[in-house]
């Protein structure tokens, strides 16, 4: 189980270390009889490499999965931080003259980054689009919508899926962020990502992408 944290501001890290403050909640799980481990995640932040250290909490002697605290910016399994994604997708789900690899570029301008891919941004959309699906259509919302693998993009001859083809997942990504994200300054932005973020888990108890 994870639990979202409001953590202080990512540009503290020290020895390109981040760790996540959960004092608040030591207290309660201590005291229930949990103890206290930690989990690492690489995350990627302007130049270089970061690790993101996480509380998590277990208790053997009930069983049950581990607890675990990670900061709002952070998407488990993902390299880059919430706020790079979203920005891409809310760039490019507005701008349906441009293409992927034009977004991408933005995104690697904006956010100092060596690499951000087309096919990254590609990913991303469809993950968060899918899911947009399967809330529209009351389905659950790691499970997407049943029919949407008719509307997602798919590559045709290995070619990347052109903007005719990417439609479907724009306007739904367009309709959700509604340039929240890509028509703010760096920390307005930041912050909206955050609460989009916030909103989205408490309401799905899942990550956006």
């Amino acid at each position: 189980m994870f639990i979202l944290s409001c953590s202080e501001r990512f540009e503290k890290s020290e020895d390109k270390i981040f760790t996540v403050d959960a004092d608040d909640l030591d207290g309660r799980y201590l005291d229930g009889g949990y103890q206290r481990h930690e989990r690492s995640y690489s995350i990627i932040y302007e130049h270089s490499e970061y690790t993101v250290i996480c509380p998590e909490y277990r208790n053997g002697e009930k069983g049950g999965e581990p607890i675990v605290v990670i900061p709002v910016f952070l998407i488990p399994g993902r390299p880059f931080m919430a706020e790079v994604y979203l920005y891409a997708i809310d760039l490019y789900s507005a701008a349906p003259d441009k293409g992927q690899r034009w977004a991408a570029e933005e995104t690697r301008k904006r956010f100092n980054l060596k690499t951000f891919a087309h096919t990254t941004l590609g990913r991303a959309l469809k993950s968060l689009a899918g899911k947009l699906a399967g809330v529209e259509a009351g389905t659950a919302v790691d499970a997407g919508c049943p029919d949407y693998e008719g509307l997602t993009e798919k590559p045709e001859q290995g070619r990347f899926p052109t903007v005719r083809k990417t439609k479907p997942s724009r306007e739904r990504a367009a309709r959700f962020l509604r340039g929240r994200v890509a028509h703010q300054d760096r920390n307005s932005a930041k912050a909206a990502c955050h609460e989009i973020a916030r909103e989205w888990f408490s309401a799905y108890r899942h990550f956006l992408l």
